[in-house]
C-alpha cells in the first residue's frame, strides 16, 4: 500500500499574489560606504568633529556626536529587549522553521511533490572598483549607471527574460569591500541570452570596451553562468528571510487571462525535503516515509 500513497503537494509559505514582484537593486549608499576602510571612515568623522569645534562653542560642537551615540545605544538596547517579539526589526521578514526553494509548475502554479523538478540557470553579475577613490574613480559613476540600467531592464522585462528572482551580495575578501554581486535565477539560457543581446547590456559592454581603449583598467566587470539540470540542485534555509532561490517567483497565466505570481519558498519539514539527497530526488526512503508529513 505504501507505493500507492498519493503524494501531497508541497506546502507554500506564501500565498500567490496578483501584484508583480520586483527585484531590489543594490543601494548606492552601501556601495559608497563600503568603498572606504574603517580607519578612513573614522578619520572622516574625526575631521568633521574638529571642524565643528573650530566653528562652534564646545557645548554645541559635541551635540551631534552625542545625539548619534545615544541614538545608537538606545536603538541597540531596544532591539535586545524586544528580541523575542515581532517588533525586533532584525527579525522582519524572517520565516521561522526549515524552508526550501522549490519553483512550482510554470503552467498551473501547483507545488508538486517532486524536489528540484525543473532546470535552473544561475547567473552572477558583478562589479568592483580597483582604485583608491572606489566608486568615485574615473568612469565609476558612468559604469554604475550602466549596471543599474541592466538591473532595471531585468525588472521591467522579468517575464520576457524568464527571470525568477535576484539577490544582492558584497565581497569581503579584499580590504575595499566594494565588489558587488547580483545573483539571478533564470528559467532557461535562452532568456538570459536575450538579455545579453539587448540594449542595456550592450551599452554597458560598449562603455567598458571604450574605457579600456583609453588606457583605464581599474574597473572589474564579471559574470558567471551555470545551467543546472533538474535533479542537480537543492536548497535549504533555517529561520531565514526569503533569499536566493527562496526569493524567486514564477508567473502563471490563469484561465481568465489574468496573471498570478507564485513564490517558490515551501515548508521543508516534510520527508522529501529532509536531507540533501532527498532534496535532489536521489534519496532511498520508502514511499510511505518519503511522502508523509
Amino acid at each position: 500500500m505504501g507505493d500507492t500513497l498519493e503524494k501531497p503537494d508541497f506546502r507554500p509559505i506564501f500565498n500567490p499574489t496578483k501584484q508583480r514582484p520586483l527585484g531590489s537593486p543594490p543601494p548606492k549608499e552601501i556601495i559608497i560606504k563600503d568603498a572606504f576602510r574603517l580607519r578612513t571612515l573614522m578619520a572622516m568623522g574625526a575631521l568633521a568633529q574638529i571642524l565643528l569645534f573650530a566653528i562652534l562653542p564646545y557645548r554645541y560642537a559635541v551635540v551631534p556626536a552625542l545625539i548619534l551615540a545615544l541614538q545608537s545605544i538606545g536603538s541597540t538596547i531596544g532591539q535586545m529587549l524586544f528580541y523575542k517579539t515581532n517588533e525586533n526589526p532584525f527579525m522582519t521578514g524572517v520565516v521561522q522553521g526549515i524552508t526550501s526553494g522549490q519553483p512550482p509548475s510554470w503552467q498551473t502554479g501547483r507545488y508538486p511533490n517532486a524536489p528540484c523538478s525543473s532546470p535552473i540557470v544561475v547567473f552572477h553579475l558583478g562589479v568592483s572598483y580597483n582604485h583608491p577613490l572606489g566608486p568615485a574613480c574615473p568612469g565609476g559613476n558612468e559604469f554604475y549607471t550602466h549596471f543599474m540600467n541592466m538591473i532595471k531592464a531585468m525588472n521591467e522585462k522579468k517575464e520576457e527574460y524568464g527571470l525568477l528572482g535576484m539577490s544582492n551580495w558584497k565581497q569581503t575578501k579584499r580590504a575595499t569591500h566594494n565588489a558587488g554581486l547580483v545573483i539571478m535565477y533564470f528559467r532557461n539560457v535562452e532568456g538570459l541570452h536575450k538579455f545579453a543581446h539587448d540594449k542595456e547590456h550592450r551599452d554597458g559592454w560598449d562603455f567598458l570596451h571604450d574605457f579600456r581603449k583609453k588606457g583605464y583598467n581599474h574597473i572589474t566587470a564579471l559574470h558567471e553562468t551555470f545551467e543546472v539540470p533538474a535533479g542537480a540542485w537543492e536548497s535549504i534555509y533555517l529561520d531565514s528571510p526569503p533569499i536566493l532561490m527562496g526569493d524567486t517567483t514564477i508567473k502563471v497565466t490563469e484561465k481568465d487571462g489574468s496573471s498570478t505570481w507564485y513564490k517558490s519558498l515551501v515548508d521543508a519539514s516534510v520527508r522529501p525535503l529532509t536531507g540533501m539527497m532527498n532534496r535532489m530526488a536521489r534519496g532511498k526512503a520508502t514511499a510511505r516515509e518519503r511522502y508523509a508529513y
